[in-house]
C-alpha cells in the first residue's frame, strides 16, 4: 500500500471496501507515505503499491493498462462530489455554465450501471 496522509489529521488513510453492504476499514503496511493526490497516482503507475482514489481520476491509466483494479466486487462507498457558490439572489450565469458543465464531465466518467 502507498499510505495517503489526510490533510485534516495528518495520519495515513485506511483503504476501504464494501462487502455485504457493509463498509470495511484496513490499514495495510506501507512503505512509502504521501499527502498529494499526483505523487499518489504517480507511485501506483511505478509499481510501488495499492491506492485508493475515485475511478474518473485514473480511468485512463485502466483503459491503456498502466494501473490494474484490485477487487473490483469489493468497491468504496461513493463519495459525493459539491459545487459550493455563494447564496445570492439569482445564480450568476458563468456559474451555471459551470456546474451544468461540471456535472455533465463528473456523469461522463461514472460507471455505467450493471
Amino acid at each position: 500500500m502507498i499510505g495517503f496522509v489526510s490533510s485534516a489529521s495528518g495520519n495515513v488513510m485506511p483503504l476501504e471496501f464494501q462487502t455485504n453492504g457493509s463498509l470495511q476499514r484496513q490499514s495495510l503496511p506501507h512503505a512509502v507515505s504521501v499527502a498529494g493526490a499526483e505523487m499518489y497516482v504517480s507511485l501506483a503507475r511505478l509499481g510501488l503499491g495499492l491506492i485508493q482514489v475515485p475511478r474518473y481520476r485514473v480511468q485512463d491509466d485502466l483503459s491503456r493498462g498502466q494501473l490494474v483494479e484490485v477487487l473490483p466486487n469489493h468497491p468504496p462507498a461513493p463519495s459525493p462530489v459539491y459545487v459550493l457558490y455563494p447564496q445570492s439572489r439569482q445564480l450568476s450565469p458563468r456559474v451555471r455554465v459551470f456546474i451544468d458543465w461540471i456535472a455533465a464531465e463528473f456523469a461522463a466518467r461514472l460507471p455505467t450501471a450493471p
